[in-house]
């Protein structure tokens, strides 16, 4: 498992782990930067038509740093620029600091600088959030601005932390310190950025947070338990905690890379979302030493796949979190056929079946991890059910709820996480906003959303709608047990 940079190589962040991490392998030849997405079925693109969930971001073949870079590095000037004049507050140079003050400049650094007037994509859709890979290996390097500001933010706010420490309990507090503390211990010089976004899950109320959906504890259990407990070989502490505790600060960050498990990662972001401390568990699961976790459904055990560059192809640029998470979720989601990391295909009898996942697929997944019966509205076309789609995606979003849906795009398909509606002041345009599995959030106008749209994945609740719903199970229980 490798830290990368925003250049494009692949520098190794310093191991914190309790066992040595595999010898990397050479980088598999890089794809030409004119590949719009990766689909193995190239099928029809014609709306209604079926189609394996499996996009992958073209700037992931491109060397150099992005255009996000570029902004997020100026943004991240200004931030350091404010933290600074703020920690003079003691001889009465500045007002201060807030927590609200302190909520908004960790999340612009963890999120990424507004871009809303600054990219649109190919598929009409303007980037609002673009923030770095959790993963950058300037998080860790000192002569980087980006670790610089957040060490010069985590800083500002140590009476707000020390603050809201104080509402905890004795347990608690020692809980958190060691977190932070192996946050800290990532070599060379500590992960402030990490830490910046530790601070913020306990300015924001979100420690120690509500119990997973699996048992074993809270978001703050479960991250103690990631820093405390015996890891699988080759698995970097350090690395993996600082990932998993900038994902939880930021899920927007949370990022497939260069492989086609768009629908996966959208489901990841999805129980970040919603319960944070299960995500936890499934990652410490999986990272374990016995490499298993049983999902939500009491029934699904989830194992770890092979790590290391031989069993990857080469080395893998995600997060340590989605090196773990990805492919398990994929496994969980094909039923009986076998999931190859390496590949990024699914077998069965030793012959390839498909890449990506398919509505069904997602809906199994979905139901073991969330322990509840996922509905499926597929093939929507026409203004009626367009119209009553649109209504569903506006009430489950003003309730607080996302909504996983499946989008044509090139010549394949896509899932994104529908966060929520609205309209442009200016233009009187509506428009929605979704996370993209790509580790960014964008905006998209109405008219082409609909006509982009194919399938939505929803709760059992809301079939009153005039949608013509494809229920995997129409006659099972709220609540499924499901074997992967």
């Amino acid at each position: 498992m490798t830290r990368i940079s925003s250049s494009g190589g692949t520098p190794t962040r310093a191991s914190q782990s309790d066992t040595s991490v595999a010898a990397a392998q050479p980088k598999p030849e890089v794809r030409k930067p004119a590949v719009t997405s990766q689909d193995s079925f190239s099928r029809p693109t014609q709306k209604g038509v079926e189609r394996a969930a499996v996009a992958i971001n073209p700037d992931e073949f491109v060397p150099g740093p992005t255009r996000r870079d570029v902004y997020n590095d100026l943004d991240v000037q200004k931030i350091r620029s404010q933290s600074n004049s703020l920690r003079s507050f003691s001889e009465g140079e500045a007002q201060p600091r807030t927590r609200e003050d302190a909520l908004a400049n960790a999340d612009r650094l963890l999120g990424g600088a507004n871009f809303l007037k600054l990219s649109e994509t190919a598929q009409g859709a303007n980037i609002t959030r673009d923030a770095k890979d959790v993963n950058d290996a300037a998080d860790t390097d000192p002569a980087s601005p980006r670790h610089q500001a957040a060490v010069a933010e985590v800083e500002a706010n140590a009476a707000l932390e020390q603050e809201a420490l104080d509402n905890l309990s004795p347990e608690e507090r020692q809980q958190y310190q060691e977190v932070r503390d192996g946050l800290m211990a990532v070599e060379p010089a500590g992960d402030p950025v990490a830490t910046l976004a530790l601070q913020k899950l306990l300015l924001e109320g979100k420690l120690p947070g509500e119990e997973a959906l699996g048992g074993e504890g809270d978001l703050l259990d479960q991250l103690h338990t990631l820093q405390t407990q015996e890891l699988g070989e080759g698995i970097d502490r350090g690395a993996l905690l600082s990932d998993v505790v900038q994902e939880l600060a930021t899920p927007e960050s949370v990022n497939q890379r260069n492989k086609g498990t768009c629908a996966a990662t959208a489901a990841t972001i999805q129980l970040l979302m919603e319960n944070p401390a299960e995500y936890v568990r499934l990652v410490a699961g999986l990272a374990s030493s016995s490499g298993e976790v049983t999902l939500a459904d009491g029934e699904t055990v989830m194992k770890r796949e092979a790590l290391g560059a031989e069993a990857k192809g080469g080395e893998d640029v995600r997060s340590e979190s989605q090196e773990l998470l990805a492919p398990a979720f994929m496994e969980v989601a094909n039923g009986d056929k076998d999931y190859q990391d390496k590949t990024d295909a699914h077998y069965e009898d030793g012959k390839k079946t498909h890449s990506g996942l398919y509505a069904d697929e997602f809906d199994r997944l979905a139901e073991a991890v969330f322990d509840r019966r996922v509905d499926t509205v597929k093939g929507i076309g026409g203004a009626e059910e367009e119209a009553a789609a649109w209504e569903l995606i506006q009430e489950r979003t003003a309730a607080g709820e996302s909504v996983a849906v499946g989008m044509t795009w090139g010549s394949g398909g896509h899932q994104v996480v529908v966060t929520g509606t609205g309209v442009d002041p200016k233009t009187g345009e509506e428009y929605v906003e979704y996370t993209n599995p790509w580790g960014r959030t964008e905006r998209m106008p109405k008219d082409e959303f609909l006509s982009r749209l194919n399938s939505m994945h929803t709760r059992p609740e809301e079939k009153g709608k005039e949608l013509d719903r494809d229920p995997r199970h129409p006659d099972a229980p709220d609540r499924i047990a499901r074997t992967g």
